[in-house]
């Protein structure tokens, strides 16, 4: 029996959501209740997030996205459309890479196929010591609003509540994960499905530059920016994000064209 939490709203053809660092399914509400209307929608915690039990250290990328998969199988998923943000991003991609046949498109959004540079290894580290030496609330306080394009955004107190439930574990147990995730890009090359990029304008973390060329990589790749929006376009620029979902999803189940 899978172990994951998830939640299974709406009916129709699958939507998979997954969520970033630091996160829950629950960032992902206002969009369900939209996309619910018009598909069944399925978000997860991640393990180690929210009320998934976290996997045995050291653990990679790779077995985050075998949990998904595994998940996947046992409540009887044969194909669906798979979101993943930032993190979550890294894991739709593992899982996908296991079990390809599942997914008829993947979103990546705010989310690379690209391993850290040296560069992000160096910052991963010193997340990892400073949470060690200074504890969650102090990472938190720095991490949360930098996500954020507009500071003042109404929902940056929701993420933040949110983002403390993280225990210490899970952010220096998936800070190493993501630090030594292999490269995804040969992987973007053989996926034969649609592969959607979602980018924000004004993102200090994943740049639209980087999200272009990786959308031309991409067999069947597509771009989309997000204006005026950072990391966080699910909250930024809710009423595009879901256009947008909502036109990529039915042209990976056929029910239209973007």
């Amino acid at each position: 029996m899978n172990s994951l939490y998830y939640k299974d709203q709406g009916r129709g053809p699958i939507l998979i959501f997954l969520h970033g660092f630091c996160e829950t399914h629950r960032i992902w509400d206002d969009l369900v209740t939209e996309l619910s209307q018009n598909f069944r929608v399925i978000t997860l915690d991640l393990p180690g997030f929210g009320k998934s039990p976290i996997l045995k250290r050291p653990f990679s990328i790779k077995e985050v996205g075998h949990s998904v998969v595994a998940l996947l199988i046992e409540i009887g998923v044969q194909k669906c459309v798979i979101i993943g943000h930032s993190l979550g991003g890294y894991v739709v991609l593992a899982a996908a890479e296991e079990r390809p046949d599942l997914f008829l498109g993947l979103c990546l959004f705010h989310s690379t196929a690209q391993a850290d540079s040296e560069e992000k290894k160096i910052n991963r580290n010193r997340v990892i010591e400073f949470v060690k030496k200074n504890g969650v609330h102090p990472f938190i306080a720095t991490f949360v609003p930098g996500l954020f394009f507009q500071r003042e955004h109404q929902k940056i107190e929701k993420v933040y509540r949110i983002a403390l439930k993280t225990s210490k574990k899970a952010i220096l147990d998936y800070s190493q994960a993501m630090r030594d995730r292999p490269d995804m890009i040969n992987f973007l090359e053989r996926f034969q499905n649609k592969t959607l990029f979602i980018a924000g304008e004004q993102d200090s973390i994943i740049s639209v530059a980087v999200l272009k060329e990786q959308s031309k990589v991409a067999r069947a790749g597509k771009l989309e920016v997000l204006a005026k929006t950072g990391h966080m376009g699910m909250f930024e620029d809710k009423d595009e994000t879901v256009r947008v979902l909502n036109g990529y999803a039915k042209a990976c189940f056929s029910l239209n064209s973007i």
